[in-house]
């Protein structure tokens, strides 16, 4: 059963309480009442919206059976659907081949539609994709709509230049007045593509520049590791340009402080965010023989917010 978004708005009332003593006349007597206060009341608080949601970001390895031979996506994401209930809001990558598959058995009221292919989405004229971007998000909060952007430059190591990887961007409605911009994204997976990698951060830094005073959640499979060079240094510089941090660098996250499946964030104007918790769910998304469903675990995080304005 879903933990349901715990959205929640906090008040506090100060009271003020005057008692008057008037004196009375005539046979030593005395006599009560209540007077007005010379003194103002108090001013309550004004009513702060805040809340709580979970999220999870999932590398579901959703390339057509075979072309991995170690991933068993039509055995595997089945499997997957009905686990991301847990969840209030999931990112997802490599949902290339099996949309269906992962949404036949997940609930959640609001879900991106996928990718329709490179032969009616291909914005950049990339005459080599031939999938999508593999980019969607599931989630009980409402959704804007999904705008998606590939990355301009791609490289040949590890087969990129044949999608349309990218990053894709919503917002998120906390509460009525409340939202937050959210991200899922998969960078170029290439070893040596470290270029690519560092013009995929410069273009993706460039859009968020563009809402600098949003709050923000990013996701996904970053294909980056900040104890490797020149790795750590584009991460780092990225993060420093825009602002974002590293929920391991606000939650303790042990031996999982830097794997290349991650959440960025940062605060905006309107709203604070404040990451919670952080788990990878490798004993959750398993099957029958205890085995992983994707190569890359699910990550989970735990979110707190307070509307700032």
């Amino acid at each position: 059963m879903r933990r349901p978004p715990k959205n929640r708005v906090l008040a506090t009332v100060a009271l003020s309480v005057c008692a008057g003593l008037l004196g009375a006349c005539g046979g030593g007597g005395s006599e009560e009442s209540e007077a007005p206060s010379d003194s103002p009341p108090t001013s309550a608080e004004e009513q702060v919206p805040s809340g709580s949601f979970s999220s999870l970001s999932y590398n579901v390895a959703g390339l057509p059976q075979g072309i991995n031979p170690d991933q068993f996506p039509e055995q595997h994401i089945p499997l997957m659907s009905p686990l991301l209930d847990e969840y209030d809001v999931v990112v997802v990558q490599e949902d290339f081949a099996y949309p269906d598959l992962l949404r036949a058995e997940a609930s959640h009221e609001f879900q991106t539609e996928p990718h329709p292919g490179p032969a009616e989405l291909n914005p950049i004229g990339r005459e080599t994709a031939a999938v999508g971007d593999g980019l969607n998000v599931f989630s009980t909060l409402r959704l804007g709509e999904l705008d998606r952007v590939p990355w301009r430059t791609c490289g040949d190591a590890s087969g990129d230049c044949l999608s349309l990887k990218g990053f894709a961007a919503t917002t998120l409605q906390l509460d009525e007045e409340v939202s937050i911009d959210l991200y899922t994204l998969h960078l170029d997976a290439g070893g040596a593509d470290t270029a690519v990698r560092a013009d995929n951060l410069e273009q993706l830094a460039a859009h968020l520049q563009e809402q600098a005073d949003d709050a923000v959640l990013l996701g996904g499979d970053w294909n980056l590791n900040y104890d490797e060079d020149p790795d750590g240094e584009q991460l780092r510089s990225f993060m420093a340009a825009t602002g974002l941090q590293d929920v391991c660098d606000v939650v303790d996250c042990g031996a999982d402080d830097d794997v290349i499946d991650r959440f960025l964030f940062r605060s905006g104007d309107r709203v604070s965010l404040t990451p919670t918790s952080h788990r990878f769910e490798r004993d959750v998304f398993v099957n029958g023989a205890g085995g992983p469903l994707s190569d890359h675990d699910p990550l989970a995080v735990e979110w707190d917010w307070t509307a700032t304005s």
